[in-house]
């Protein structure tokens, strides 16, 4: 008989299922309170994760958004324009540069996270702290079980 607590694939599936219209419900939620700053939903990513890092290069913040460097840097190119972000030499890589935010940019980035915060609030009274914890545990599971899944086929396709 099979362990009624260990989930099976279709369990499984079906929690896979629910990520992309998660996904699309909360970018279009972000997006539409992003309109009253003139900030996108990719550059608003891009600014979380040098308020969340620090400096850091484009490359890091492709790696942690899982995204190509070069459409970091596009977004990147368009924050410097907007005087959100500024360049900073690297010590440790000459040709990576550093980004980091500006007095503009960290207001900015503050700004929209106050604003989402109380968007969160009736969302979180409806959970209790062991469903927050319970689904960041599985999430981070998933995604660290398709992390290593990918990689190795990365390292198969470069033999």
């Amino acid at each position: 008989m099979k362990d009624e607590i260990q989930p099976d694939t279709d369990s499984l599936y079906e929690l896979i299922r629910l990520v992309r219209p998660l996904y699309k419900t909360l970018e279009a939620s972000v997006a539409q309170e992003l309109e009253k700053t003139g900030v996108s939903v990719s550059q608003r990513a891009v600014l979380e994760q040098i308020l969340d890092n620090g400096s850091i290069t484009v490359p890091a913040i492709g790696r942690k958004l899982v995204l190509p460097r070069q459409f970091i840097q596009k977004i990147a190119n368009e924050l410097l324009q907007l005087e959100f972000v500024q360049r900073r030499e690297n010590q440790a890589h000459k040709r990576s540069v550093l980004l980091e935010l500006t007095a503009k940019g960290l207001k900015t980035i503050e700004q929209i996270k106050v604003r989402e915060v109380e968007v969160m609030k009736p969302v979180a009274a409806a959970l209790n702290q062991d469903e927050l914890t319970t689904a960041k545990a599985v999430m981070t599971k998933v995604t660290a079980g398709f992390d290593a899944h990918n990689s190795s086929l990365q390292e198969e396709e470069t033999r």
